[in-house]
């Protein structure tokens, strides 16, 4: 059965994407390109690499080399994802829910956010009064939006309660 050049370029080719889906090398630069972008977390990366088709085995060799250079470390990227979302007004529950999402280890979150050293109940209050002004709720329904609006950004009941009493 003859093939045509086409076919046989194909197979060549095929054959040469699928071995640099099986190279550590490969998969570090590309973790690298990631990198280059913004902080990644080691299982966010490792996800990241292989929907791009790099294997299991590829993804976490060369994730342990950028680890141990230091170009990958789960918390330095906690802390700036707590730094991002606090300048976004969001609470520490829901910056812990989404570093939990993103599987980063329970006491890496915890230190990242004692490092963010906010005050919950300002930031809380902050975030009530540029949503609804200075004015303190009137009746039950605005009072519930209020509380409800707070608690979507990730704020604990202690601090919304806090903010509503201006």
């Amino acid at each position: 059965m003859n093939k045509s050049i086409n076919e046989l370029n194909a197979d060549i080719f095929k054959t040469q994407d699928e071995e640099k889906f099986l190279d550590p090398q490969h998969a570090r630069k590309k973790g690298m390109d990631f990198l280059a972008l913004r902080e990644y977390g080691y299982e966010e990366l490792i996800t990241k690499l292989q929907a791009k088709g790099y294997n299991y085995q590829a993804s976490s060799q060369a994730l342990e080399g950028l680890k141990q250079d230091g170009l990958q470390d789960d918390l330095r990227f906690a802390e700036s994802f707590c730094r991002s979302r606090y300048k976004q007004g969001k609470g520490p529950l829901k910056i812990i829910f989404e570093l939990k999402a993103k599987q980063l280890p329970r006491k890496i979150i915890d230190h990242a956010l004692a490092e963010l050293d906010v005050d919950w109940f300002e930031l809380a209050k902050e975030a009530r009064l540029k949503k609804f002004g200075a004015k303190p709720p009137l009746d039950y329904k605005e009072k519930s939006r209020q509380m409800r609006f707070l608690q979507s950004r990730g704020f604990d009941s202690d601090s919304i309660s806090a903010s509503l009493k201006i």
